[in-house]
């Protein structure tokens, strides 16, 4: 009989490619959907993180925006260890998918919010990443 599996939403420093991925693949977890979140979140861009890191707060209905997560699955044998390396103020909770569905994913307590800023209309943090590399290559074009 195959591994219990359980699946959780990576919304930074997690998804494929960034500097925390690792944590994932190490635990044997594989990617299984690239997705948005349900119209119901705002991302930060947390201050005095290493590596970068966003929050992910659910807000009112209207106040919100879809934000692009990638869903991992990794064997339940491994889980504890992989959400025992997750530092405050992020946790993880139920974060609800543009489809409907709910799965487990990075949230963020709502304290550390303040004075963060707010990357929501971007829609995800690849393009927040992207956009600090634009604007640092800019800054530095004579």
């Amino acid at each position: 009989r195959p591994a219990e599996m359980g699946r959780v939403a990576v919304v930074g420093a997690h998804l494929w490619g960034m500097p925390l991925n690792g944590q994932l693949t190490e635990r044997g977890a594989g990617l299984v959907a690239t997705t948005h979140t349900a119209p119901h979140y705002r991302l930060y861009a947390l201050p005095g993180t290493t590596p970068p890191k966003p929050g992910l707060a659910r807000v009112a209905p209207g106040e919100g925006a879809a934000i692009a997560v990638e869903v991992w699955e990794m064997p339940m044998a491994h889980y504890g260890s992989f959400v025992a390396l997750i530092p405050a103020p992020l946790g993880i909770g139920t974060v609800l998918l543009a489809d409907g569905s709910s799965v487990q994913g990075f949230v963020c307590e709502h304290l550390a919010l303040q004075g963060a800023q707010d990357i929501t209309h971007l829609g995800g943090w690849r393009r927040y990443i992207a956009s600090r590399s634009t604007s640092a290559v800019a800054v530095a074009a004579p």
